[in-house]
Order: C-alpha cells, then structure tokens, then sequence
C-alpha cells in the first residue's frame, strides 16, 4: 500500500501496546519503521529490468526479516530514541511496526513472500486496494488524536476499527467471488482471483481461467439487501508458447520469470504488438489490458526485455468505472 498508510499502522501497532508515556515515541518510531521494508525499490537493474519486480514485496517484507528491519530502524533513530526510551525498548517498538509492512501489503492483490525464504509463494489475500482513503483517513483520524492526547487509547480504537473494515471486505470479496462462480456459463473455473477495484469496496474484478484463455468480469456485490450486479468482461487468449525464441536465450528466461511473476495470466496487450503483459490487472474491471509488461522482440533474444507500464487513462474509461460503481447499466 501507500507509505503513510504503512506508517499510520505501524505507528498505531506500536502506541497500541505501549504505556501512555511512550505513545508518542512509539507512534513516530513505529511509523517510520513500517515504510522501510518499501526500500526494496532501490533494488534494480539498469540491465535486467525484472530484478527489481523479483525482489519487490520479497525478503524486506518477510516475516523472519522483521528482527532485522527493526534493528535497522531502531539504530537510524537512535540518536533520538536514546533520550527516551532503552535500546531493548526501541527495538520492540520498531519491531511492532515493521511487522505490520508485509502482512498490510499481503492484504492486497500483487502479493508478498511473507515466509522467504522458507518459500517462495506470494500471499495475496486481496481484500483490500493498494490506495484505501477509508483505511487511511481513519487511522488518520486516531492518530492525530493519539498524538495530541498521548494516550495509546485512540490508537487501539483504530486497530479496532480497521479490523471490522478489513472483516467487511473480506465479506464483499466472498460475496463477489459467490456471484462469479454462480455466473460462468457452464466453465471449470481454474485459478480463480477476486480483487477490489482502485479505492473502494463497492465495485470488485474476478479473472480465472478455462480452457486456455482468460476471463474478466466487474463484479458488484449488494451490501445490504441490494441487487448484486454483474458486468460481463473480456476473454483473451493465454500465452503459453514462443516458437520463435530460442529456448534457453535470455529472452527465453525473462519471459519464464515474467510468466511466474504474473502467475501465469500472461496476454498479448491488445493495442501494443509484441508487448507481454500482465493480465490481472487493468484500468477497468472487464478489460483485458495489462497496466505493465514487457516487450517481446525475437532479434535481440540475447538480451533483456524491456519493461514498461501502460495506462490509457481516457475521459470514457473514467465515465464506464463510475457507471459500474454506482450500479448503473452501461
């Protein structure tokens, strides 16, 4: 997710279980400590352009990676830390909010390896989109008074609030992912995923697999005693084979790690030639138009494919998500 919601948990994971003297330092230390394992970017390649997606969400995020982060942490704010608290004390708190960094980022759809290096899987629980402005303004909301209060009262509040919100996505993802399964015209769902759509809870994306393509459709689940609506997607052909690439090029191999990294919903982008894209992932929840992937060019299969990102963000793409959102027929 964003760094200053990563912050504002770590900081509210850390003041909640403190004494009111040290609200305050947790809450700050706590915070800063959670949007280190984001440091991770800086891991790249000018060469390998995939290396920094191989490492992104991986060991700094890893559950077993916590003690060290905190470490990190805790001996870049020492020069402040020391006048408050002990060094033992500094390093629980940070503790408690570098801990919060994977497993917030495990709550949305890319995935993160939270027991590296134990294994690689990627837990992507997606219940939850990577910008939230009702997780991030209530845990703002709190803070604020947290703060100006030092009282870790208003941070437990938040912890508690945020739990019945992430109780209740976890809700709307069952029910959107009922409404696919009760919809698919007679397929054999394989691989099914249910994410929310960018910045609400409302208006949901399910993609699975049949028969070697892929499926998309926006899926509105009631929440309440509302009428579910479903809009149907796009179908696109999985890409599984290369027979123009040499098997053990180098070209070969990023593409094998791209297709891992994707999860194997690899699609040819409809308006971009030769470009490999990720299909999870598009602007609009019944689209098949990959927002990043690589370019694919069988002269050059000694060397690295090049990585990009595609947003066609249109006055009409806007006008169609708002239309789902709301429910309304398009």
């Amino acid at each position: 997710m964003d760094p200053l919601t990563h912050a504002l948990l770590g900081g509210a994971t850390a003041s909640a279980l403190q004494p009111a003297k040290h609200s305050r330092i947790a809450l700050l230390a706590g915070g800063v400590a959670a949007t280190l394992a984001d440091l991770d970017i800086l891991i790249q390649s000018a060469q390998d352009p995939l290396l920094q997606l191989e490492y992104h969400r991986q060991f700094s995020h890893a559950l077993v990676f916590t003690p060290i982060g905190a470490l990190l942490a805790t001996l870049l704010l020492w020069p402040w830390l020391r006048h408050h608290i002990t060094f033992r004390q500094g390093w629980y708190i940070t503790s408690l909010g570098y801990l919060t960094a994977g497993l917030l980022d495990a709550c949305t759809s890319y995935g993160t390896q939270l027991l590296w290096p134990f294994t690689t899987t990627r837990f992507a629980w997606s219940i939850i989109p990577v910008v939230e402005p009702v997780t991030t303004l209530w845990l703002l909301w709190n803070l604020q008074r947290a703060y100006r209060q030092q009282t870790p009262y208003w941070s437990r509040l938040a912890l508690l609030g945020l739990a019945c919100w992430f109780s209740l996505a976890i809700l709307q993802q069952h029910r959107a992912s009922q409404l696919l399964q009760t919809t698919t015209q007679g397929h054999t769902i394989q691989d099914l995923q249910v994410k929310p759509t960018m910045m609400n809870l409302i208006l949901w994306r399910g993609v699975y697999k049949y028969d070697g393509q892929m499926y998309s459709v926006a899926l509105r689940p009631a929440l309440f005693n509302g009428t579910p609506t479903l809009y149907p997607g796009e179908q696109r052909p999985l890409v599984q084979t290369y027979p123009n690439i040499p098997e053990n090029s180098i070209l070969a191999q990023d593409i094998q790690r791209f297709a891992t990294l994707s999860e194997h919903y690899v699609v040819w982008h409809p308006q971009r030639p030769n470009w490999l894209g990720d299909g999870r992932y598009a602007l609009l929840p019944t689209r098949i138009a990959p927002l990043w992937g690589i370019t694919i060019n069988p002269q050059q299969a000694d060397q690295h494919a090049p990585f990009d990102e595609f947003r066609d963000l249109t006055p009409q793409t806007g006008k169609l998500f708002l239309h789902m959102l709301l429910g309304q027929p398009l």
